[in-house]
């Protein structure tokens, strides 16, 4: 095999032993639906510009023109505690929309009531469960929730933990991942904001700078009366690798 062939393969397997992509960005504040209500949501997200690839069932896909979607429901069992079932798809250019996994949250909780601690706190705790042909790792993901409200705007923390529970990278140590939000909340109806993604890789050595994945979104939030919600942005990949323009959608009814 000629040099070219060598480099050509090695770049294949690079692209397909890359960690599971961010699909889906959100900063969760810390209202949950109350006891008994549902809310169901419709994510998705399109990637306008990447320079970048990835896995999908055991091809190696460009990324740009990718498609990804999302369907939640959650349900509320008490006040404060709620749990949520997801199923995921992906269409990559060229090819067809296929679901790839599902993610069970076991329970979203929030402490005490609005305004007890300086940071209104909350946990999530998620397990990812892809197909077997996408991906061969479960997941355990553990998001904290930290919000405080300053005058007219509203800070959200999520510093996230990941480890992997099965598969061929189950030795991988936790992995260290965030999002921020700042919404500026004086108003109901709309709603401007920005937010901040990363995936910094394991804490016990994180990645390099540029091997690390942040992402950048002015935001807007769209309130409808009651229980209709439209969150939207457009994000801008502010290392090599990350995709260089993406655009996301979420759309839920609470009842």
């Amino acid at each position: 095999m000629n040099k070219k062939g060598v480099f050509l393969g090695l770049l294949f397997f690079y692209f397909l032993s890359q960690p599971a992509w961010p699909q889906f960005y959100k900063v969760y504040g810390y209202k949950t639906p109350e006891k008994n209500e549902t809310e169901v949501v419709l994510w998705n997200t399109y990637i306008a510009q990447s320079n970048l690839s990835s896995s999908f069932f055991g091809e190696a896909v460009n990324r740009k023109g990718l498609w990804a979607h999302s369907f939640e429901i959650e349900y509320g069992v008490t006040d404060r505690l709620t749990v949520a079932l997801y199923v995921d798809f992906e269409d990559p250019p060229g090819k067809s929309l296929k679901y790839y996994r599902t993610r069970a949250v076991f329970f979203r909780y929030r402490f005490a009531e609005k305004g007890k601690y300086f940071f209104d706190p909350a946990v999530y705790v998620e397990y990812y469960i892809p197909r077997r042909s996408y991906m061969d790792d479960e997941e355990l993901e553990i998001r904290f929730i930290l919000e405080k409200d300053i005058g007219n705007f509203r800070i959200d923390l999520n510093p996230m933990f990941e480890k992997k529970m099965s598969g061929s990278e189950i030795d991988e140590g936790l992995e260290f991942n965030y999002a921020v939000g700042l919404t500026f909340i004086k108003f109901q109806t709309v709603q401007p904001g920005i937010e901040f993604h990363g995936k910094m890789g394991e804490l016990s050595g994180l990645n390099p700078a540029g091997e690390q994945r942040h992402v950048v979104f002015p935001t807007l939030d769209f309130r409808f009366g009651h229980g209709l919600h439209w969150h939207m942005g457009a994000g801008f990949g502010l290392t090599d690798s990350t995709d260089g323009f993406i655009i996301k959608s979420i759309f839920s009814y609470e009842f």
